[in-house]
């Protein structure tokens, strides 16, 4: 009897042990895509050529990006399935990274950012569609986006950028999002309203003009 509670125990303990998560960067709803199999390697090599494609081309950054990028890389593979698979949006090519205010030109304040394609509709005009875009899509991105806590601790990393691309008449269209991380800090605390985070944010067009939604 004895030997057989023994046995039970020592089977209890192996399960939980097995139980335990790899990476804990990434909770989302279920397991992140990417984990450390104890050696710094990806366990899902066929993952990293579904989705590498979406990450920023890293020899195009002239800042820290690329150094975060690199640091990162597993995470931001996990986000861009996410997003594709859990959400079910086109996320640009090369388009998940690290990003900088061209405006301030401040390349050690850097925005944690993806852009994603959507289809113009054509009875709403640049402003209303724009802001259709942000009120239906931008909360499911940010709750993901604000999961990667490792990310966003950095000090360099201010915050997050989302953009929206689409093409009217020909001419390519994109409207961008900026949420400076003490912000998403005071919506995810209870501190502010969806709505205030929006009207505290900047907004650029697709020329990186600073616009006014009517958010």
């Amino acid at each position: 009897m004895r030997a057989m509670l023994l046995l039970v125990m020592l089977i209890n303990a192996a399960a939980c042990a097995s139980g335990q998560a790899e990476n804990s960067s990434a909770k989302g709803n279920g397991t992140p895509l990417f984990s450390d199999n104890g050696n710094g390697n990806s366990v899902k090599n066929s993952d990293i050529n579904k989705y590498s494609s979406f990450l920023v081309n890293i020899k195009s950054y002239s800042t820290n990006g690329s150094y975060y990028q690199n640091k990162y890389e597993k995470q931001l593979l996990s986000m861009a399935g996410e997003i594709i698979e859990g959400q079910d949006l086109d996320v640009s090519r090369e388009s998940i990274g690290f990003y900088y205010d061209k405006r301030s030109a401040r390349t050690d304040r850097l925005f944690f950012g993806v852009d994603i394609n959507t289809v113009k509709e054509n009875n709403l005009d640049y402003g209303r569609f724009s802001v259709k875009l942000i009120r239906e899509n931008v909360s499911g991105i940010i709750d993901l986006m604000y999961k990667y806590k490792s990310i966003l601790n950095e000090n360099e990393i201010v915050g997050v950028v989302i953009g929206f691309k689409w093409t009217e008449d020909g001419n390519a269209q994109q409207v961008n999002i900026w949420i400076k991380k003490d912000d998403l800090r005071l919506f995810y605390e209870g501190k502010i309203t969806l709505n205030e985070m929006y009207q505290r944010s900047t907004m650029t067009n697709t020329i990186g003009k600073i616009i006014l939604l009517p958010i």
